[in-house]
C-alpha cells in the first residue's frame, strides 16, 4: 500500500536469519492460511509460543489475509522473528552436522554457517536442502532489542528502485493478452438500483464498444469496450430506468443525528462514576457540540479491477488491502471454486481502507463473467468513485463537562451519534463475522478510555439508519474522535485558565509514556518560550493503534481569516522501533492525510445524491499549504504499535487549537474553509 511493509517486514526475519537485506526477494503470497492476519479482528498479537487461540485458528482456516489498522507489524513482529530464528538454527544445525561439531560451536553471519574455530563457511544456500529435513522442536530465544543489528536502523525501502525507474506494477498496469476496458455508472441513489437500460442496442453500436452489463440488484451498468475512453463515454450515454429516495440530504442527515444523540443512544462504552447526574446537578458546565461531516479516501489511484474467466478458471490483477478477499469477491460473482481462482496483487496507488473493500472485484468479476476469456479491466471515473463511495462516516458528538477550580475535570460526558463503520463493511466483506452497531470498538476508539485521569466518565453513542455505505478510512473512529476530544479538552483548558500543555500534563501523572510523548512534542516546539508576534501554536495528544502522538501546529496569522501553517512537530511512541525512515515517513503522510480533512474534506448530499463530483469540488492539500514536519520517536522497548494511521488523528485538533489562540474563534466543525478560512 505504500506504508513500507514490503520493507520492514523482510527486516524483522533478517534480523534473526542473519542474512543481508540486499538478499531478499519479496514475492506476494496467494490467499493461504500461513499468511492470515488474525490480528485484524482480534486485535491482539498472536501467541507464537503457546499457539493460536480459537479466533485466530478460524481467521487462519478462512483464511484472513489482508492488512489493515495498521496492523502489519504489530501481527508479525513476532512471528516472523521466530520463523527467521527457527530457519537460522536449522541451518546452523545442518553445518554441524555436516562438520561433525556440536552446533554451539557455529554461529550464522550474512548469509553463512561459520565455524567459531577455524571460520570455515558454508552458505545457506549450500545447506538448505539438508536444513529442511531438520525439526526444532523449541521455539529458538529471539534478540532482546540492545542487540538487533536491523531493527531499528533506517534502511532503504526495497521498492524505491523500481518506482523511481516506472518498473513497479499498479492495477492499472495490468495487461494481459486481449484485454479489454469496462467503466461503470453507478446507481445514482445510495439506496437506489438501476431496473432497465432503456438504450443498450444503441449504446452497443458506439465505435469501439462491445458490450453493455447490467449488474446484479441493479448497483450499476458497465458498458465494455476497446478503450477507456470509449467506454467512458459510452457509460455517460446510458439512459437509464432507476428506483431511489431523492430526499436525502445534509440537513435531514444533522437533524437524525440530534434526535439519536438526544433519545437513541445503543451503547455506553465507557461509564465510570456518576458523570450525568453531577452535571445534571453542577452550576457551571462547559458544553459545547462538534461535527465532522462525510469524507471520501480519494485515492489517487482511480479504483480498478482486471479479471478474467476462463471455463472453470479465473485470475484477477488489483491493487488491493485483501488478497483473500479478492478471491472471495471473485468466487462470490463467477461461483468458479477458490482453489481454482489465482490472485495478482499489485502495488496500489493509495489506499486508506477504500481498498478493503471488494466492490470494485466483484463488478469486475461479474462483468468478465459475460466476458468469458477475454481480460475485462473496470475502472471506476474519479465522479463515480467519489459520489459513491465506503465513506467515512459523519459524526455528531455532544459534550459536557465540570472542571473545578484547580483544573481538575470531575465530570466528562461525550454522546455521539454516527453510522457504525465496523457493522457496515464487514457486512459487505464477511457478513458471518458482523457485529451489531452497538459492539462496534472503532466508534468509540479515542473517545473512552482516555489517558487523562478524570473523576466522573460517560462516553455513549448511538446509530443513526441511513442508506450511506461507510467504510474504513485512515485511523477510522480515531480520525473524528481525536479532533472531538481534543479540541474539547482545550476548551476546558480555556475555561479553567490554564495553559493547554500543563492541563493535559496535570492528567497525565499515571500514565509515563503518554506523559513523555506530550513532554517531548512540546520541548521540540519550544512550547515555554513566547511565540513572535503574528504566530500561534496548537497542541494535541491521541492514542491509536498502539501508538501514542503528540503534535503542535505552528500557523502564522496572515489576515482577518488568511493562515499559513508554517510548521507541524510530532513525537510518536510505537514502542519498538523496526524501520525509522518509514516510521517518519508515515508521520508526514499521516499529518498531511489529517489536514486535507480539516482543511478542504467534506462529502454532502442534496435530494438524494453527493453534491462533490471531482477534485475541484473535493480540494487535497497542495504544496505551497503543506507544513514542514519535524519527527522525533521514542525510544521505548515495547511491543510496537502502528504507524500508518496514527499520525493522522492529532493534525486536526493542533491546528485547530491554534487557530483558537490565533483568532478566538473555537472550531467545532470541519471543514476549516466552511468558516471562511483561507490557507496560504
Amino acid at each position: 500500500m505504500g506504508q513500507g511493509v514490503y520493507t520492514s517486514m523482510p527486516m524483522l526475519m533478517a534480523e534473526e536469519l542473519e542474512v543481508e537485506m540486499s538478499t531478499i526477494h519479496l514475492v506476494h503470497p496467494q490467499p493461504e492460511s500461513p499468511y492470515a492476519n488474525p490480528f485484524l479482528m482480534v486485535n491482539k498479537p498472536r501467541d507464537v509460543y503457546h499457539g493460536l487461540n480459537i479466533m485466530e485458528k478460524i481467521l487462519s482456516f478462512l483464511p484472513l489475509v489482508a492488512t489493515g489498522g495498521s496492523t502489519t507489524i504489530r501481527d508479525s513482529y513476532d512471528n516472523l522473528r521466530v520463523m527467521g530464528a527457527t530457519a537460522r538454527e536449522m541451518l546452523i544445525r545442518a553445518a554441524a552436522n555436516r562438520w561433525g561439531i556440536k552446533p554451539e560451536d557455529c554461529f550464522a553471519e550474512k548469509g553463512y554457517v561459520v565455524r567459531r574455530d577455524n571460520g570455515e563457511k558454508i552458505a545457506y544456500g549450500d545447506l538448505a536442502a539438508e536444513a529442511a529435513t531438520i525439526e526444532i522442536k523449541e521455539i529458538p530465544k529471539l534478540k532482546a532489542q540492545k542487540d538487533f543489528k536491523i531493527l531499528g536502523k533506517p534502511v532503504q525501502r526495497l521498492d524505491i528502485p523500481e518506482k523511481v525507474t516506472g518498473e513497479a506494477k499498479f492495477g492499472l498496469d495490468a495487461r494481459p493478452d486481449g484485454l479489454l476496458f469496462a467503466v461503470i455508472r453507478h446507481a445514482t441513489y445510495h439506496d437506489g438500483s438501476i431496473s432497465k437500460i432503456l438504450n443498450q442496442s444503441e449504446i452497443e453500436q458506439m465505435p469501439g464498444v462491445k458490450k453493455v452489463v447490467l449488474l446484479p440488484k441493479g448497483a450499476g451498468a458497465a458498458v465494455v469496450a476497446d478503450n477507456t475512453w470509449r467506454a467512458k463515454n459510452a457509460a455517460l450515454a446510458l439512459e437509464l430506468e432507476e428506483t431511489g429516495d431523492n430526499t436525502l440530504s445534509s440537513e435531514r442527515i444533522a437533524r437524525e443525528q440530534a434526535e439519536v444523540i438526544a433519545n437513541k443512544l445503543i451503547a455506553t462504552p465507557q461509564n465510570d462514576g456518576d458523570a450525568t447526574a453531577i452535571l445534571d446537578q453542577a452550576e457551571q458546565v462547559i458544553e459545547a457540540q462538534y461535527n465532522v461531516p462525510y469524507l471520501a479516501h480519494a485515492c489517487m489511484e482511480p479504483i480498478n479491477c482486471t479479471v478474467l474467466v476462463q471455463d472453470d478458471k479465473a485470475e484477477a490483477w488489483v491493487g488491493h488491502q485483501g488478497t483473500s478477499l479478492v478471491r472471495d469477491g471473485v468466487n462470490a460473482a463467477t461461483g468458479i471454486a477458490p482453489e481454482n481462482i489465482k490472485v495478482n496483487i499489485t502495488y496500489l496507488g493509495g489506499g486508506f481502507g477504500r481498498r478493503a473493500e471488494i466492490d470494485m472485484v466483484l463488478h469486475a468479476a461479474h462483468i468478465a463473467k459475460e466476458m468469458k476469456g477475454t481480460p475485462v479491466q473496470l475502472v471506476y471515473t474519479r465522479e463515480e468513485d467519489l459520489r459513491h463511495e465506503m465513506y467515512r462516516p459523519a459524526v455528531a458528538s455532544h459534550f459536557r463537562a465540570k472542571v473545578t477550580p484547580d483544573g481538575k475535570i470531575e465530570a466528562w460526558e461525550n454522546k455521539m451519534a454516527l453510522q457504525s463503520v465496523g457493522y457496515s463493511s464487514i457486512m459487505r466483506i464477511k457478513p458471518a463475522l458482523a457485529e451489531s452497531p452497538a459492539k462496534d470498538p472503532s466508534s468509540a476508539e479515542g473517545a473512552a478510555h482516555l489517558p487523562y485521569e478524570m473523576e466522573n466518565v460517560k462516553v455513549a453513542f448511538g446509530q443513526l439508519d441511513l442508506p450511506i455505505q461507510v467504510g474504513n478510512w485512515r485511523s477510522v473512529g480515531s480520525s473524528q474522535n481525536g479532533f472531538f476530544t481534543e479540541s474539547f479538552m482545550d476548551e476546558c483548558a480555556a475555561a479553567a485558565g490554564k495553559d493547554p500543555y500543563l492541563f493535559r500534563r496535570e492528567k497525565l501523572k499515571n500514565q509515563p509514556r503518554h506523559l513523555a510523548v506530550l513532554d517531548k512534542v512540546a520541548e521540540m516546539s519550544g512550547w515555554k518560550k513566547p511565540m513572535p508576534e503574528g504566530k500561534f501554536r496548537g497542541i494535541a495528544l491521541c492514542q491509536s493503534f498502539g501508538s501514542i502522538v503528540g503534535q503542535v501546529a505552528e500557523i502564522s496569522k496572515i489576515g482577518e481569516k488568511e493562515i499559513r501553517i508554517d510548521k507541524y512537530y510530532c513525537a510518536i511512541d510505537c514502542g519498538r522501533i523496526v524501520n525509522p525512515d518509514t516510521i517518519e515517513a508515515q508521520m508526514q503522510s499521516g499529518i498531511i492525510f489529517g489536514l486535507s480533512a480539516a482543511l478542504y474534506g467534506e462529502i454532502t448530499f442534496a435530494n438524494g445524491e453527493v453534491e462533490q463530483y471531482n477534485f475541484p469540488q473535493y480540494e487535497m492539500v497542495r504544496m505551497n499549504v503543506a507544513p514542514t514536519v519535524e519527527v522525533h520517536i521514542m525510544e521505548v522497548d515495547e511491543y510496537p504499535g502502528g504507524v500508518g494511521e496514527p499520525g493522522t488523528p492529532p493534525a486536526a485538533p493542533a491546528l485547530a487549537n491554534a487557530i483558537f489562540a490565533a483568532t478566538g474563534e473555537r472550531i467545532r466543525q470541519l471543514p476549516l474553509i466552511k468558516h471562511g478560512y483561507k490557507f496560504v
